[in-house]
This record gives C-alpha cells, sequence and structure tokens, in this order.
C-alpha cells in the first residue's frame, strides 16, 4: 500500500491531504472524512476517478511550479496549490539571512519533542537548532530556515506533536 501526505493551500488555512492505495483503490481523506476513490488512468493519459457517489472526475494534474499543479478538465485549467510537507515548507521558506518575515516552525511527521533549545524572545540565526523531534525511531534536529526572535513557543520537552503542528513563531528581529 502506497501513503502520500499533501498540503492544500486554499483561501483558508492549509489543509493536510492523505491518499492511501494500490493500483485502482484509494482512500482520500481531507478535513477528517475519508471516501473511497477507484482511479484509472485512460489511454489518452487523463485519470479517471469514481466517486462513492457515482460522479465522475476525468483529467489532468501537470506540475507548473514548486507547490503547484495546473489540473486540467472538462471545465477548463485551474491552478491549485498542492504540495508534499517538505516542497511547501521549502516553498514557503524565507531566503536565509533575512530577517523580515514572520515564519511558522511546524513538525513535518508526528513525534515527540526531545529538547527545545530556544525560548521565547531569544534571537536565533539561520541554521540554528530550535528543536529536536524523535520521530520514528531516529532524532531530528529541526532548524531556523531564518533568523529572528522566537514569538512563540508552543511545545515543550517531553510533548507530542502530530504532523503539521505549530511547534515555534518565529518573527522578524529588531533592526541592528
Amino acid at each position: 500500500m502506497r501513503r502520500r501526505e499533501l498540503i492544500f493551500r486554499g483561501d483558508g488555512e492549509p489543509e493536510q491531504i492523505r491518499l492511501e492505495g494500490d493500483g485502482g483503490s484509494w482512500l482520500w481523506t481531507r478535513g477528517g472524512e475519508t471516501i473511497a476513490v477507484s482511479a484509472a488512468r485512460l489511454p489518452d493519459g487523463r485519470m479517471s476517478l469514481l466517486l462513492p457517489d457515482s460522479r465522475q472526475l476525468c483529467g489532468r494534474a501537470l506540475p507548473v511550479a514548486p507547490g503547484e499543479v495546473e489540473v486540467v478538465t472538462a471545465e477548463g485549467p485551474r491552478r491549485v496549490r498542492l504540495a508534499d510537507a517538505l516542497t511547501d515548507r521549502l516553498s514557503r521558506a524565507a531566503t536565509p539571512g533575512s530577517d523580515s518575515t514572520e515564519q511558522e516552525v511546524r513538525a513535518l511527521m508526528p513525534g515527540r519533542v526531545v529538547e527545545v533549545r530556544v525560548a521565547e524572545g531569544e534571537r536565533v540565526e539561520h541554521g540554528q537548532v530550535l528543536v529536536v523531534l524523535e520521530a520514528m525511531k531516529m532524532q531530528n534536529e529541526i532548524r531556523a530556515s531564518a533568523g529572528g526572535v522566537i514569538a512563540r513557543c508552543a511545545v515543550s520537552a517531553g510533548q507530542t506533536v502530530e504532523s503539521r503542528e505549530l511547534m515555534l513563531l518565529i518573527g522578524p528581529g529588531p533592526e541592528l
């Protein structure tokens, strides 16, 4: 069985979408609701999805930019912001050395916080270790993708976190 987790960025908050399945049978989970979908590749390269209510959707999904796909259906093309968690995080990260944007530090996978190496109000630099997260029996160092000041610390050592859960908020630092 294959499993894929994606981040959908629509008009509201980012949503996590999970696809699990193999061959033509898939489970689609979004917003806590799971539906079974039958999928088939058509001879012309389009995908056909058969939903439980007997609706059929046909179309193509073409990558157009990091974190964006163009979905082409009978209703015409539509750009959708949809990416795996890592691509989504990288596309939203501030450039190294840029202290002018706020950044959210979120868990990329479920795990246990082993250590929090920063405190609210502390200045951090690009690449500095912020949190050590244990997931799948490995310790992962979560580092700052830009410098700034810790505006909020939402986790503590020993706490378990879910995928995409907010751990830290880094705000722009004071002008030096």
